[in-house]
């Protein structure tokens, strides 16, 4: 018999359907292994064809020229961006419709010259460096005054939306607080408005007193499988203590973020076979007002699971592993250390 579970995330207040069984179907999944498809030799992020990735806006070089060979880092505008620098910000209304111009930035992280060389195969140092850049262009975006907030994402392998195999992540700056952002912020608010608390600072607490769902908690930068997660093995990192801003994360933050991100990264890769996966900044809005109460986090998701009839027609999605127990695997996926 199949022992389910409704949980209700705290943040968002969404519902989510979880499997308690202790052995999920193995149909639950598709665990198709990321493949490298494209061919080296016509990849624009590799080494050596800088011309065809764009000119950069940021790079991390010892010695070399810019737009040249010898970086581990390059971040350039995106070829074909959603959102463009070049626009208005007013407005047009159709009767009940209303639309926009598509104002903002939409930028390339490159994370390695090297083009089989995946986020999570990164040693510690050189993920600092792609966090660096995130922090770098957020710094630098929220400047421009038309912009009001800006996610980081990743898509990694084709089930996850990626269109090349060299291993880049993105950054889009909007002019608006986007839905998925907004339904976050606005959750939190409400809760600090009930209990004068950080809703976030209260899941941390709560996380590292109950244990079950902890992944990694030795560092200022902790991991958690949500209590309400939506895939299996999705997985929260995040700081111990309140920080609303990615882009004021410190050089320290930044070290023991690439230390933890990489170790659940690697476990989530061991477990299941290398999938294709998501993941996504969340930061405060540039404004500063919700400061108080939304505490910056990155998500993994990974791309393990299909939606059927059942979750497009409720909108509650089916997660086939408990957050209990993707939190003991990944637990158990680094020897080194009794766990992540």
């Amino acid at each position: 018999m199949v022992e389910t579970e409704l949980r209700r995330d705290p943040i968002t207040g969404r519902s989510v359907l979880i499997d308690l069984t202790a052995q999920p179907h193995p149909n639950d999944f598709l665990l198709e292994p990321v493949r490298q498809d494209d061919e080296p030799a016509a990849c624009p992020f590799c080494e050596g064809r800088e011309g065809n990735a764009g000119p950069e806006v940021l790079a991390w070089r010892e010695h070399s020229a810019a737009n040249a060979p010898g970086w581990s880092v390059r971040v350039v505008p995106n070829r074909r961006p959603m959102l463009r620098i070049e626009g208005s910000q007013a407005g047009r209304v159709d009767g009940i419709y209303e639309s926009w111009d598509g104002l903002g930035a939409h930028e390339v992280v490159i994370e390695t010259p090297v083009h089989d060389q995946p986020l999570q195969d990164l040693p510690a140092d050189r993920l600092w460096r792609v966090l660096w850049a995130w922090r770098t262009r957020l710094q630098d975006l929220k400047r421009d005054a038309r912009f009001v907030s800006a996610v980081v994402f990743k898509n990694h392998g084709r089930a996850a939306g990626a269109r090349l195999d060299h291993s880049h992540s993105q950054l889009a700056a909007y002019p608006i607080v986007p839905s998925v952002l907004h339904e976050k912020v606005r959750g939190a608010e409400a809760h600090f408005d009930r209990t004068g608390q950080c809703v976030f600072c209260a899941i941390t607490a709560q996380e590292l007193l109950d244990g079950r769902r902890m992944v990694s908690d030795t560092l200022p930068i902790i991991a958690i499988t949500p209590f309400a997660s939506r895939v299996p093995f999705e997985t929260w990192v995040m700081p111990r203590v309140h920080a609303p801003r990615f882009e004021e994360a410190s050089d320290e933050t930044l070290t023991a973020m690439s230390v933890v991100l990489g170790e659940v990264m690697a476990g989530i890769d061991w477990a299941l076979e290398r999938p294709a996966y998501n993941l996504v900044l969340h930061t405060a809005p540039f404004g500063g007002g919700d400061d108080r109460w939304f505490h910056w986090h990155l998500e993994v998701i990974p791309r393990v699971t299909r939606w059927s009839g059942l979750e497009w027609g409720s909108g509650i999605p089916r997660n086939p592993v408990s957050p209990e127990e993707a939190a003991r695997v990944l637990r158990s996926a680094n020897p080194r250390r009794g766990g992540l």
